[in-house]
């Protein structure tokens, strides 16, 4: 998987992290969990969805390059 996506994680009580999945197309919508935490971060929610678009236009995957 490679570009934009969603790890979930829990955390035991011990501090242990634990990976549940990876979530290669997350909700994006406004008011759905990646949103809200971006916005209490500051970041809103117009501006994080430019940011995801220009990450994802810029981004060259390794095994996509042409060899000159």
């Amino acid at each position: 998987m490679s570009g934009y996506a969603r790890i979930d994680l829990r955390l035991a009580p011990d501090g242990k992290v634990f990976v549940l999945e990876a979530n290669p197309n997350p909700d994006l919508q406004r008011a759905e969990d990646f949103a809200q935490s971006a916005l209490k971060e500051g970041v809103e929610y117009p501006v994080l969805i430019q940011r995801i678009l220009n990450l994802g236009m810029s981004y060259q995957a390794e095994w996509d390059t042409e060899e000159t």
